[in-house]
């Protein structure tokens, strides 16, 4: 099946390239120049321009000016956003030839955080309020406010939003109480190529300090994204590659420092022009901090951190042709969280990741296919779990390779896009506490996506649909490891689907309704284990006759976006055919150090089950400067049964107030979670919680530059807590103050 669609695909991308290859090549437009400028004419430096079109951006400089050069004619939409103004929005128009083409663009200001162009929820970037899932995006002020150690930190405030913790360092997003596989976290849209999915104490190899913003897609995305995707994307966006030449040098510098993690974390970018077509982007940073403290003034013992990354990427821009490679690195190491007396009390994780990615993207013409795109990734990544006494207990590798072909695709009333897509992994742990034997996994799929307008009106209402169709295989090494044998290679296939309508009601407020169809393919963990699981501290035992997990769900969502109103309102239902879940059926008897000792047994097993939900959040202007908002978020997960689904968040329910006049911010909100009692075992149920956190900021501007400081103080009461999402029984995280810097250039 593998080898056919390989052959598929093939034909396919030579197809696509021979329409590159024959399409009339376009002479050189004139370049588009802009300006922004605020409603009093001040020029505005740093707002961030994007043709939707062609996927480029930059960034206007000291005077507000902003250049597009190596541009084919035709009509493109300009989208303008800037930290603390409204976004802007311009067509314009490139002739063939003649003088070049001007364009002011005037931001109004606003205390709300509102989202701009979103790249992560379709194949074409998308306003938000076209967006028939729900989304969210952290940037500017709004990610400086929830900035935390990890991703999943900085994310958990957010509605429908949670954190498996597991330490500073071991905390993965949770979204809708899907976590760890059925979670897809990608960076500038690669999958990260880590093990952070597959246990609870295994960290994720990107640091948020170096994100520029972050979006998530709340939700499935298997459309898009394939196997994983099933509970949603969050992707960890930053200039690796840059998509246009900047007229002079940019970037930023950002510091942070907390106390509840005493130390700090440094992070830099820049991105230079070297000739009017080629462009040079490096970016790096650390971290390094001790133990966490919790509630109460109690520390959790070995949650030292500490992290070493750097990126260099090249960007290539003509008026046909885009193209750019990047390579990193990230170097961690950390120890396990664990109760005192626990098995992994005094581990430690040491471990790497380096990475390269590459893309080309080719103009095609006006119709038909208009644009097309190649790129891959590939990472190799590596970690040692280390023995107290220093010697290594587990040695895990994976290497990854992706590569995806898409077109852009503009036919009549229609426009969308079409793909191909292959994903390689090679898994190898080593030792005598490797849950499972090495694997080779290799995954295939194709889709397509299409939006209908149904009105001729520019901002009428539209039917977006899209399929898409997967293989994937996975075939153990050979191993002489009693514990592995049997073990066989599983063939799996799915299709994937959704429809949706998007219904503008004004150009401030927009309703949808969608359903989807989404898969996930079991684990290599889920088929194949069999030995102790230490971060667990059970002995599991998979189960190589486990199915594909099926999501069939609807969303409904409500948004309003204005300068004085934010809000975004869901309601989602799933039903999950073959949830694969652990499920302790009793004890069993493992020989420690010589000696026998009884441990829960864990065989993985499937049910049918469902989830069901509402999250929201609303934000108003009520006064001059004044912001006031709530927000609040239920999931209720269930086996058809009737037993609840392990590690669900807890139901919240929270209120804000901000005073922001551009210049200086206060800020305060609270947030209460509920009890939750219907986990299973006991020991996972967590009471109800408040967290009470406040924040004050300036903002500087001034010689092409913004400088801003935010200082915030989170869990003002020292609450002692835990999240119920959470595997390891750690308890979370106590009062903060945490300051973080940032200058923009």
């Amino acid at each position: 099946m593998l080898k056919s669609f390989a052959r598929g695909a093939v034909l396919a991308l030579a197809a696509i390239l021979a329409a590159a290859g024959t399409a009339r090549a376009a002479d050189v437009a004139p370049p588009i120049v802009g300006v922004v400028r605020d409603t009093a004419g001040t020029p505005l430096p740093n707002a961030r321009i994007v043709i939707n079109e062609l996927n480029r951006s930059t960034l206007s400089e000291r005077d507000g000016a902003f250049t597009f050069r190596a541009l084919r004619p035709g009509t493109y939409h300009l989208d303008v956003t800037l930290l603390g103004y409204a976004p802007g929005h311009a067509v314009v128009t490139v002739p063939a030839d003649g003088p070049d083409v001007r364009v002011e663009v005037v931001l109004r200001s606003t205390v709300l955080s509102l989202e701009g162009i979103n790249v992560t929820a379709s194949p074409r970037s998308a306003d938000p309020l076209n967006i028939t899932q729900s989304t969210v995006e952290l940037s500017g002020k709004a990610l400086e406010r929830n900035l935390g150690t990890s991703v999943a930190q900085t994310l958990a405030s957010q509605p429908g939003l949670s954190v498996r913790y597991g330490g500073p360092a071991a905390s993965t997003p949770v979204i809708r109480g899907l976590s760890g596989e059925r979670v897809l976290v990608v960076q500038n849209g690669q999958r990260t190529g880590d093990l952070s999915s597959t246990s609870a104490d295994h960290a994720l190899s990107v640091d948020p300090l170096a994100a520029s913003r972050i979006e998530v897609v709340r939700g499935p995305a298997s459309l898009l994204y394939g196997n994983n995707a099933l509970g949603g994307v969050v992707n960890v966006i930053s200039t690796d590659i840059p998509t246009t030449i900047p007229g002079e040098a940019s970037g930023f510098l950002a510091l942070q420092g907390e106390s509840v993690n005493p130390g700090g974390a440094l992070t830099g970018e820049v991105t230079l022009p070297l000739t009017e077509t080629l462009a040079l982007s490096a970016r790096g940073g650390g971290r390094r901090v001790e133990d966490t403290h919790t509630g109460g003034g109690e520390t959790l013992d070995n949650t030292q951190y500490e992290n070493l990354y750097g990126t260099a990427g090249l960007g290539y821009v003509t008026e046909r042709v885009q193209a750019g490679a990047s390579l990193g690195g990230y170097q961690f190491n950390y120890g396990l969280a664990a109760l005192p007396g626990a098995e992994e009390a005094g581990v430690t994780i040491d471990g790497h990741r380096l990475d390269g990615s590459g893309r080309v993207d080719v103009a095609l013409g006006e119709r038909g296919f208009t644009n097309l795109r190649v790129d891959g990734s590939a990472q190799w990544y590596g970690h040692d779990e280390i023995e107290p006494e220093g010697e290594i207990g587990t040695r895990f590798r994976l290497n990854t390779q992706s590569g995806n072909v898409t077109a852009k695709t503009s036919l009549g009333r229609f426009s969308g896009a079409v793909g191909i897509s292959a994903l390689l992994k090679q898994y190898a742990p080593e030792g005598e506490e490797a849950l499972t034997p090495g694997a080779q996994s290799r995954t295939a799929g194709a889709f397509v996506y299409q939006e209908l307008p149904l009105t001729a009106a520019e901002n009428g209402p539209s039917l977006q649909a899209g399929a898409r169709y997967d293989v994937y295989r996975v075939s153990p090494d050979e191993t002489d490891d009693p514990r592995f044998t049997g073990v066989r290679a599983r063939d799996f296939s799915n299709v994937s689907g959704s429809l949706g309508l998007n219904v503008p009601f004004t150009s401030h407020l927009s309703g949808s309704v969608s359903v989807a169809q989404s898969f996930r393919a079991p684990t290599v963990e889920e088929l194949f284990s069999n030995a102790f699981h230490h971060a667990a501290g059970t002995y599991d035992i998979g189960d190589p006759d486990l199915d594909l997990e099926v999501n069939r769900g609807a969303e409904a969502v409500l948004r309003a976006q204005s300068e004085r109103v934010n809000a975004q309102v869901a309601a989602f239902y799933s039903r999950i055919d073959n949830y694969i879940t652990a499920d302790v059926v009793g004890d069993t008897t493992i020989d420690h150090e010589g000696e026998p000792e009884s441990v829960p047994l864990n065989r993985f097993r499937q049910d049918d089950a469902q989830l069901r939900g509402l999250e929201g959040q609303v934000e108003a202007v009520v006064a001059r400067n004044l912001v006031l908002g709530v927000m609040g978020d239920l999931v209720r997960g269930d086996f058809i049964d009737g037993d609840a689904l392990p590690f669900m968040p807890a139901s919240r329910i929270g209120g804000s107030a901000r005073w922001d006049d551009g210049r200086y911010s206060l800020g305060l909100e609270a947030r209460h979670a509920f009890a939750q009692n219907r986990a299973e075992p006991e020991a996972f149920r967590t009471e109800s919680f408040t967290l009470v956190n406040a924040s004050g900021g300036i903002s500087l501007r001034g010689a092409g530059r913004i400088h801003s400081i935010v200082l915030r103080v989170d869990n003002l009461l020292d609450e002692l807590y835990r999240e119920p999402t959470s595997r390891l029984l750690v308890p979370s995280p106590g009062r903060n103050v945490s300051l973080v810097y940032r200058v923009l250039f």
